[in-house]
């Protein structure tokens, strides 16, 4: 509160609150005989009142479009002080949702079925279509909350599409596009090292294959992180492109020890001696485990992933992503370890393409048991 002497002597007492309809700043102020504690004490009372009243009176409206539904909800999550990655993400869906339905559309003429039939018109995945749901519902349920709609109704029916057989993998599907078999495996890292001499690339996509770790954990991976002395590896934030920060793990799933095997210990121990290498011969220092060579910072994860995909085009004749390569190490531990421990070292509770991928190997070593039993004669 801050005051305003006029020229006849009286005292204006103002003060700024925010309109939670339009969230514009709006001043209310108060006038008073003369400047004095007393006064100024009865100033505040008053100018409260006004302010409560202007907040809690304020007219539901009939008007809102979903694009200014949408922009009104963002803004309130940075208000709130949300994570910037959380806000990214919901941001994008909300935008292509609204996009699709439509920017000028009434919210309180809205309905279910209009926007099922605009969302499934785009021929999207039941799941993508699901997602928009999701954070449609939130903006929704906020909206109300906060008069910018009263249709009560879009929240009590707007529900998920239903998928059939949304638990499975279709039949038509090959799993084994999702994973590198060995011999594929040792066909990538040679390229980077024999053809093309790309350690860092190397390092990069050996080190997710032994750990089953996401790029973002690795990029946000400091070097503190890997106790070689307790052979544990400490995973607790990740990396997010979006945003070019590191943040607080994915899930309270993602936040987990992973076990360093005697060939990930080689393999550290390897990788910590290019790093010094690297890093003294550009003249830089980092704490991150496998920091950018250039800056010291975060590595490039689009860089990567461009490596990458050319690396596997040409030496496997199709395209991978890092994440195929934490794939690829839910099909190795598939071989000897359950589906639980598998996800308890991945970080996470369920997963339909891993839990694919372990009954795609398990089918396998099953065939294969079943051929050498074939090739046993007991009696003739």
């Amino acid at each position: 509160m801050w005051c305003e002497t006029q020229k006849n002597g009286t005292v204006k007492y103002c003060e700024r609150y925010t309109d939670p309809l339009t969230e514009k700043v709006k001043k209310v102020t108060v006038t008073m005989p003369k400047a004095s504690p007393q006064n100024r004490n009865k100033a505040a009372r008053i100018l409260a009142g006004k302010i409560e009243k202007a907040e809690t009176s304020s007219p539901v409206r009939s008007d809102t479009t979903l694009k200014e539904l949408a922009d009104a909800y963002i803004a309130s999550l940075r208000q709130c002080k949300r994570k910037e990655s959380t806000i990214v993400t919901e941001k994008s869906y909300i935008y292509r949702c609204v996009s699709t339905i439509g920017n000028d559309v009434l919210v309180d003429k809205l309905s279910p079925r209009y926007i099922y039939d605009q969302l499934l018109a785009t021929g999207k995945k039941i799941s993508t279509i699901n997602s928009y749901i999701k954070y449609l519902k939130f903006a929704l349920k906020w909206g109300v909350k906060n008069d910018y709609h009263s249709n009560h109704d879009i929240l009590l029916k707007l529900d998920y599409i239903s998928e059939e057989s949304s638990d499975e993998i279709p039949e038509v599907y090959d799993i084994s596009n999702e994973y590198l078999e060995h011999d594929e495996i040792t066909k990538l890292l040679n390229y980077f090292i024999i053809d093309n001499n790309h350690w860092q690339d190397y390092y990069i996509s050996y080190f997710l294959i032994l750990t089953g770790m996401r790029i973002g954990e690795l990029v946000a991976l400091e070097d503190s992180d890997v106790d070689i002395k307790s052979k544990t590896i400490h995973i607790t934030k990740t990396y997010y492109p979006s945003t070019k920060h590191a943040t607080s793990a994915k899930t309270k799933d993602s936040i987990r020890d992973i076990h360093i095997q005697p060939e990930l210990l080689t393999l550290i121990k390897k990788l910590r001696l290019w790093r010094k290498e690297a890093m003294f011969e550009s003249g830089i220092k980092s704490t991150l485990f496998i920091p950018h060579l250039k800056t010291g910072s975060y590595l490039s994860y689009g860089t990567y992933n461009l490596h990458l995909k050319t690396a596997a085009s040409e030496v496997l004749g199709r395209e991978i992503t890092p994440h195929k390569l934490r794939h690829t190490h839910a099909s190795i531990l598939a071989e000897t370890m359950s589906a639980e421990q598998i996800s308890r070292r991945l970080g996470h509770h369920d997963d339909k393409i891993t839990k694919a991928i372990y009954i795609h190997i398990t089918k396998k070593m099953k065939q294969k048991d079943n051929a050498a039993v074939d090739t046993i004669s007991i009696i003739n």
